[in-house]
């Protein structure tokens, strides 16, 4: 009697449970790029992706970091951007203490044009600091430079922190560095910049996206893309999933994405400063867009070296 009344209760919760399941499936259709819930996937499988050689992304290079950094800034360029590469590598992309703390690497993918080929391949042999991709350049394939910086960078290298730039930002890395010595920074689980808070999926305009790509209202949360700085754990556990949530379109909301799918709450600090206009008299803590860049950055650079950061003082970081 008690074994029937045993095996009935049994049966009574796997049909909930068959229940729940085809629920989640039905409301996570296999085309939407969210199909992982938050705190999906262990922690315990961050590491195991790299017992195999193979590259899982369109990684190219295979150049180890020369040291262990404090800090690894990627810089997201276009192979026709030399300028903007230079004008880093000479103010604040170089680290001046011996040793240095950190590094600068640029992520370029290939071009057509066989000049600019040519220039890169020099550039590579000059400076060593380029990160290649063996896709073409293309504006709606950010996602897959974002999957190579960080299968490369967790791969190949042992940091603490990492900065994703875009070519036009100005980062403040001395602020930067000092914010990120503070104790009250996470050393762990940690994805800060510009917050997008619970944002709406645009149907209309530049951003538009359809419902094949995407079926539901909002997205994550996600730092914008132009930069935002992760721990090293974070970057390492992110990588497994790039076999399971495809690329997406917008490469600041597939960093969301899977980051939302680890656990990892996106925080903002209002050192990332992105504004479309009237920034020329601010002061940025940690890093600034410059679409007057050529004539401007030295001098910024320079007026960095006395800035403080306020807005980290005795705040927590972490909501």
């Amino acid at each position: 009697m008690l074994r029937r009344k045993f095996r009935t209760v049994a049966l009574v919760l796997t049909a909930l449970l068959t229940t729940y399941v085809c629920a989640f499936l039905l409301s996570n259709p296999s085309n939407a790029p969210t199909s992982l819930p938050s705190r999906s996937r262990p922690r315990d499988d961050c590491k195991t992706w790299k017992e195999s050689p193979q590259h899982k992304t369109t990684l190219k290079t295979k150049t180890s970091c020369a040291r262990n950094y404090f800090l690894l800034v990627l810089v997201s360029s276009a192979p026709a951007n030399q300028d903007r590469r230079n004008l880093i590598r000479q103010t604040w992309g170089t680290d001046d203490n011996v040793p240095p703390m950190w590094k600068t690497y640029f992520l370029i993918a290939q071009t057509e044009n066989q000049t600019h080929s040519g220039l890169v391949k020099k550039e590579d042999e000059a400076y060593g600091d380029l990160i290649r991709a063996d896709y073409y350049e293309n504006y709606w394939k950010q996602s897959f430079k974002i999957m190579m910086a960080f299968e490369w960078a967790s791969r190949y290298c042992k940091f603490s922190y990492i900065m994703k730039a875009d070519d036009d930002i100005l980062v403040n890395t001395a602020d930067l560095i000092k914010f990120l010595l503070k104790k009250s920074t996470p050393e762990k689980n940690l994805f800060l910049g510009r917050l997008h808070h619970n944002p709406a999926v645009r149907r209309e305009g530049k951003w538009k996206v359809s419902y094949e790509e995407y079926n539901h209202t909002h997205y994550p949360d996600f730092c914008s893309g132009a930069g935002f700085v992760m721990t090293y754990d974070v970057i390492e556990c992110i990588v497994p999933l790039f076999d399971v949530i495809k690329p997406y379109r917008m490469d600041d909301v597939y960093v969301g994405m899977l980051a939302h799918a680890i656990g990892v709450i996106a925080v903002d600090h209002r050192g990332f400063f992105m504004p479309f206009d009237g920034y020329d008299d601010y002061s940025p803590e940690f890093c600034l867009p410059h679409s007057k860049w050529k004539k401007e950055i030295r001098s910024r650079v320079s007026n960095f070296k006395g800035t403080t950061l306020a807005a980290s003082e005795g705040a927590s970081l972490l909501p």
